[in-house]
């Protein structure tokens, strides 16, 4: 491929980051969380329960400053954000704290970034998640998702890796990734039992036409085993999977 189609793409994924910026309710790390219109925000509690300082969008010091985050659902949890260490010895320590200050439980994870977590409702569900980047790249990211459900406490769901987050319509978790200058997997998830499963990959490929410059693309969808879950035909998935928005946003 020429030089013109690796300038199309690499423009592709510059709208993705622009898009992210949209909703600075859940500000991007590193330009890596796009927005969403289904949030259901509701005021947090007016005096902060933390001394700490509020999340910041990046972090300038090689170990992050403690700090906290502020749910916008109607748990109106806060998170208290505790870094130790650099690199792959980093560490976050993040206290969960009800809307009076009482701690209701503590999770932990090893060899993270510099990059502060984030919450989002990543299912259209009422209830933030928390994202925890544990890798960062000049493309992909990988993050761990902690799952808010009904009254329960937090639970690990899994990892994603990809350049954005961001949900669908229908509730269904999407990961845009870059496989290649040519190629983008934009993934389709879904939580159960606290668990995200994989439904479906609509995998989309831009085409040369010949001069060295972007000459279309092309879109299939490939059961990631979720098929069944969703009552779909691979030929029915590719015709709503390939029109979803997001993978819209990379299709040329």
């Amino acid at each position: 491929m020429g030089r013109n189609l690796v300038a199309a793409v690499l423009a592709a994924a510059t709208l993705t980051l622009a898009a992210c910026a949209q909703h600075p309710a859940t500000a991007p790390m590193a330009g890596n969380l796009s927005p969403h219109t289904g949030d259901h925000v509701v005021p947090g509690p007016v005096t902060p329960v933390s001394a700490l300082p509020p999340c910041g969008d990046i972090a300038s010091a090689a170990t992050p400053p403690d700090c906290y985050l502020q749910s916008h659902d109607a748990a109106g949890l806060t998170f208290e954000v505790r870094h130790r260490g650099t690199g792959q010895q980093g560490s976050v320590a993040i206290t969960v704290l009800d809307p009076v200050g009482a701690q209701l439980q503590t999770l932990t994870e090893q060899a993270v970034g510099t990059t502060e977590p984030r919450l989002r409702d990543l299912d259209n569900d009422g209830r933030d998640e928390l994202i925890i980047p544990i890798m960062l790249a000049s493309a992909n990211t990988r993050y761990v998702i902690y799952h808010a459900a009904g009254e329960g406490q937090l639970q690990r769901a899994g990892e994603l890796a990809g350049i954005g987050i961001d949900t669908s319509a229908a509730g269904y978790t999407v990961v845009t990734a870059r496989d290649s200058y040519e190629l983008w997997n934009i993934e389709f998830w879904t939580f159960d039992a606290e668990k995200l499963q994989p439904l479906v990959t609509a995998e989309v490929r831009l085409l040369d036409d010949g001069t060295g410059r972007v000459g279309g693309s092309e879109c299939t969808v490939i059961d990631s085993g979720g098929l069944n879950r969703i009552g779909l035909t691979l030929d029915q998935a590719t015709g709503q999977f390939c029109a979803e928005p997001t993978v819209l946003r990379v299709r040329r």
